[in-house]
């Protein structure tokens, strides 16, 4: 048997409040609001800010401002109430978190408006901490090419193989689109020719690849397909099959 094996934000004021600059913050995955506490309050107290300063440049109302600047607010408050030693308690340290929980979840709504709002420009967004959207992204699909199997070596208990893309046969590396190639292997008395028969093995972003048996598996053959596959989840066509017996 086979063994299957800084983000940072500087918002510039101007007219529309004053500097906030947070440059070095680790922010988490795909997310503006900076992971620490205190760099995520000045994040949001930013926000609040500006927006404060000029609704109508964001297309809110005085209403729509105060409600984000009050979240804000009771979020500071509450933080250092939370924060310093001598008020620092088991029940502060809580209404700390809950006014941060609501105060990230008013200022997330209306970031989403803003971001998605033709109306306001690029650099308004920019100048309270919204990245505007993309316009010019394309999705990257998985690339229709087949991959290229070889067999470089076979040792006892293992094979070493080598991808190349098919129509890049002079290079070793995956064509554009492909993060990773995907690796089945089937095992029998005889080279087999249908994919059905074969187990997924792993993924392999370079070369060399190495397969491993059990002493079992020796003096069977192994065939191998691979295919591509992209960040998408999508997968290419697959690769015509290679075999070699597995050394004892």
């Amino acid at each position: 048997m086979i063994r299957y094996g800084g983000v940072g934000f500087c918002f510039s004021a101007g007219a529309y409040g004053p500097i906030v600059c947070t440059k070095g913050t680790r922010a988490m995955a795909n997310d503006y609001l900076p992971r620490k506490e205190a760099k995520a309050l000045q994040w949001m107290e930013s926000f609040a800010a500006n927006i404060s300063a000029n609704p109508p440049l964001y297309m809110l109302t005085p209403a729509d401002a105060a409600s984000i600047q009050g979240a804000v607010d009771l979020f500071a408050a509450a933080f250092f109430l939370g924060k310093a030693p001598g008020t620092a308690t088991r029940v502060t340290v809580l209404e700390k978190d809950q006014a941060r929980v609501a105060a990230e979840q008013i200022c997330r709504q209306y970031y989403s408006l803003i971001k998605l709002n033709a109306g306001i420009s690029d650099s308004d967004k920019v100048g309270i901490g919204v990245r505007p959207l993309n316009r010019g992204r394309r999705p990257i699909n998985c690339p229709m090419t087949s991959p290229a199997l070889n067999i470089l070596a076979a040792t006892p208990g293992r094979q070493t193989l080598f991808f190349r893309d098919s129509l890049s046969p002079d290079s070793g590396g995956k064509p554009f689109g492909a993060i990773h190639l995907q690796l089945f292997v089937a095992l029998g008395e005889a080279k087999s020719a249908s994919r059905e028969s074969a187990r997924f093995y792993g993924t392999f972003t370079r070369n060399p690849m190495t397969v491993k048996f059990d002493q079992g598996d020796d003096g069977r053959v192994a065939t191998y397909f691979g295919r591509w596959a992209s960040r998408r989840n999508q997968v290419g066509p697959w690769s015509l099959p290679v075999s070699m017996r597995v050394a004892a």
